[in-house]
């Protein structure tokens, strides 16, 4: 009982960080779409879901605070591995493994996710043919879970300190909701060939046009397995500088979603 207590206790404490970072990040973007209309990647369409989108952002909220829970928790119980201690070296290099092996498990389950079998429990998500910001938590249980269970399964795999942890899960959902933004403000070379990074228009086009890109921080999965975007890096391009994006989505439809 005590157990359950303490896991629930931490359980409380992820989740209200995550809305936290969620209200915070989610608003911050707001203004910034508003300032800068010209920046919108997909020009004719005009996502109206917010309120849907929202209404079912506490399913993955909950499911992947309790997936990222249990991790920090099997830890702190001893069930895992014994993690590094923090230093100069251990902190960034423990990060940056886990990082890229999430981009591995988020590609490959993203393609699990666009299988005639378990496309179901993707579909929900796909309703936002042009994201927003809020898009990022809305997704069934089942996408949340295969997502987000990462981060209960890695600490089993990898001596990450928990602060890195804690770390990766801030920039995953921030990340995320930058990648579901709608509007490109921060365009550059390093997301485009031959860097390996991804960027907002890199999602947008996934949204849009449903057959590509499905990696998460890098593009580099996409592009060894041949399902980059034809138009991504010309697309990205069109927005650095002062130069304005222009329609990257392949007609789907002429209504707005």
């Amino acid at each position: 009982m005590t157990l359950l207590i303490d896991f629930l206790y931490l359980l409380g404490l992820v989740a209200g960080a995550v809305v936290l970072v969620m209200l915070l990040t989610g608003l911050f973007f707001e203004v910034m779409n508003a300032r800068h209309p010209e920046r919108r990647i997909q020009k004719n369409r005009v996502n109206r879901r917010k309120w849907k989108e929202l209404r079912q952002a506490p399913i993955s909220i909950l499911t992947l605070s309790a997936c990222f829970a249990f991790g920090l928790f099997a830890q702190r119980q001893g069930w895992s591995l014994v993690p590094l201690d923090l230093t100069w070296w251990s902190g960034p290099l423990t990060l940056l493994v886990s990082v890229i092996l999430y981009d591995a498990w988020f590609y490959w389950v993203h393609r699990l996710l666009h299988s005639r079998a378990f496309y179901r429990f993707h579909a929900l998500h796909h309703k936002s043919v042009a994201p927003t910001v809020w898009s990022n938590h809305h997704e069934s249980f089942a996408e949340a879970l295969l997502n987000q269970a990462y981060y209960a399964i890695i600490v089993f795999i990898l001596p990450i300190p928990w602060q890195m942890l804690v770390l990766q899960k801030i920039y995953d959902q921030v990340s995320g909701m930058l990648g579901h933004a709608g509007f490109e403000h921060f365009a550059s070379p390093a997301g485009r060939t031959p860097w390996p990074l991804a960027s907002t228009v890199f999602h947008d086009q996934h949204h849009g046009t449903f057959r590509f890109n499905y990696g998460h921080t890098f593009s580099f999965w996409d592009r060894l397995m041949g399902t980059l975007h034809p138009r991504y890096d010309d697309t990205l391009k069109s927005f650095e500088g002062s130069e304005q994006g222009s329609e990257t989505a392949e007609p789907r439809s002429s209504k707005s979603r």
